[in-house]
């Protein structure tokens, strides 16, 4: 079907796309699905900034520039109690986080909680897919990257930290998980990245341009701000600490560009931990006291103009199940991106539907 204004694709079709895209650039075909999943999660929960439209175009420029190494040896370097370090030799972001969130569930097993620090990865994705890894194993899961600098410290005007998003992923019972999955700046930077393919405005507050004034035009925002002022600022810091320094990883302006360097590596450091419900009690018994936690929260009066209450991950887990019902939405711009990757690489279109 040709591509049109508004159309949506089905889960399965975009998985197929991806994939087939990261293996004509020679990604080997375990891994080309794992990260081409790890895409098409991002845009199945209404997260375009961590999905196909605006990380499948790049990750394959590096994937076939050398930015991202196709054949990684990831190595365990340390691993002492319930903790371990892992080196990701430059490999794909995806592969490499999810061989240590595992590798963080196996500690757990072990040790009750399990933490792996990374070094010499790439870009990961949305962090909430990793730290839900957890969930099957009744284990409450974390997960942390550093990134490319976009946010000043407190004080200052260079961009010196990145957005260090963190995610805290709790299993629930009838109610759902709640899953925290949040970036340390107002917004992650791939929202405004994406609001400039579509040509969209961004919220005020968000970011500022070369001027340092306030805009709400996402083409000219070149610097993001932190999230709740000096709160924010201190939150990246300490996640840049845990992903990067803990673990050797490049810090701050170290790493590498991942936009305009397709050959470069970007040494980024992440952060993984798994916390055994059953070293502290009866994981039913933990799953119904959920349920109970969001009963009360939601149990609050509305404030003027509120239609009802949410919990951390909720928007998301409901933009997934309508997304699998009706299929992913993809702007006109986006289908564009699509066409275009697909005839550089040789790779069947995408359908689309209705």
């Amino acid at each position: 079907m040709p591509y049109m204004t508004s159309a949506r694709v089905r889960e399965a079709e975009l998985l197929r796309f991806a994939s087939e895209v990261f293996i004509a650039v020679g990604t080997p075909p375990e891994h080309a699905a794992v990260v081409a999943d790890n895409l098409v999660q991002g845009e199945l929960h209404g997260l375009a900034s961590h999905g196909v439209s605006r990380l499948l175009e790049v990750y394959a420029e590096r994937l076939a520039g050398g930015g991202i190494n196709l054949h990684p040896d990831i190595q365990v370097v340390r691993r002492d109690r319930g903790c371990a370090l892992v080196d990701g030799d430059d490999g794909p972001g995806a592969v490499v986080g999810r061989r240590a969130m595992e590798l963080a569930i196996e500690l757990a097993h072990e040790h009750g909680s399990g933490w792996v620090a990374v070094r010499n990865s790439s870009h990961y994705g949305a962090a909430f897919l990793f730290a839900r890894l957890a969930f099957a194993h009744d284990m409450i899961g974390f997960s942390t990257t550093n990134t490319v600098p976009q946010v000043a410290p407190t004080g200052g005007r260079d961009k010196l930290l990145g957005t260090n998003p963190l995610c805290i992923a709790v299993p629930g019972g009838q109610r759902g998980p709640i899953i925290l999955d949040m970036a340390t700046s107002q917004t992650a930077r791939g929202k405004v990245q994406v609001a400039a393919i579509d040509g969209k405005p961004i919220p005020l507050g968000w970011g500022v341009d070369k001027d340092d004034r306030p805009t709400t035009d996402a083409a000219k925002v070149w610097r993001l701000l932190p999230l709740g002022g000096y709160k924010g600022y201190g939150l990246a810091l300490m996640l840049e600490i845990l992903s990067a320094v803990l673990s050797g990883a490049m810090v701050g302006n170290q790493v590498g560009n991942m936009f305009d360097a397709p050959a470069a590596h970007q040494g980024i450091g992440h952060f993984f931990g798994a916390l055994d419900l059953s070293a502290f009690g009866d994981p039913a018994a933990f799953r119904e006291r959920m349920d109970a936690l969001v009963d009360y929260v939601k149990s609050s009066a509305l404030e003027a103009g509120a239609e009802e209450i949410l919990v951390p991950g909720e928007p998301e887990a409901r933009a997934a199940a309508t997304n699998r019902r009706e299929g992913i939405p993809l702007s006109e711009d986006v289908q564009a991106i699509m066409l275009r990757v697909a005839q550089r690489y040789g790779v069947r279109p995408l359908e689309t539907i209705a």
